[in-house]
């Protein structure tokens, strides 16, 4: 969707992002390496918990992380132990990538809004004062704690009212082209996520930076 301009002036008034590699990067099929070096073990806690609909529960607000380590047990016993240590330290696989923490001083230094609109569960609230630049947001809309999931209509919509913004005044970034779709749908402007640097070049093309 192209931006709307008045008087050649970009309308943006709020910039919304992502959180999973977009701010933050997160793999899991290295994240389970450090958990174990046996590939059989690996595959299954990628397999049964990292890639299961358990994992969209907790992004969803579904089910406790008490009970979706107790599914996943009951389907790979064997590997009861793994399951508990992937839920527990998954969160400290989560690293910033590269640029993206000045990218959003500079986009807060210019006077945006700053917002994260995200996929994830309740683990979120653990780990946010930890990450640096998370302190210049002005909102947190998260997807366990709303109970919806993006690229349903009603979780960008109920982000607009939270926040009482206008759609077309403001930018949504994300690296999965149908979470953008969704924004779009409600007139949300979107773009997606291919790197630190193509953002840049996006932001300055279409005169925001």
């Amino acid at each position: 969707m192209d931006f709307i301009r008045m008087e050649d002036e970009c309308m943006i008034k709020n910039i919304v992002f992502d959180m999973g590699n977009v701010l933050l990067a997160y793999k899991p099929k290295e994240y389970v390496k450090t958990i174990t070096t046996d590939e059989t073990i690996a595959d299954a806690i990628l397999k049964e918990f990292l890639f299961s609909q358990e994992w969209i529960m907790l992004d969803a607000g579904e089910i406790t992380e008490e009970e979706a380590v107790a599914r996943v047990q009951a389907r790979i016993p064997e590997y009861a132990e793994y399951v508990q240590k992937a839920m527990d330290n998954w969160h400290t696989d989560l690293t910033p990538i590269e640029g993206m923490d000045n990218l959003v001083k500079t986009l807060k230094e210019k006077g945006y809004n700053i917002y994260l609109l995200s996929n994830t569960s309740l683990r979120f609230y653990q780990y946010q004062p930890n990450v640096e630049m998370f302190k210049h947001f002005d909102g947190f809309f998260i997807s366990a704690k709303e109970r919806l999931l993006k690229p349903q209509k009603e979780i960008y919509e109920k982000f607009l009212e939270r926040f009482n913004l206008v759609s077309n005044e403001c930018l949504f970034i994300d690296d999965l082209e149908e979470n953008i779709k969704g924004a779009e749908s409600v007139g949300i402007i979107g773009h997606q996520f291919r790197g630190k640097d193509e953002l840049v070049e996006y932001l300055k093309t279409n005169g925001i930076l």
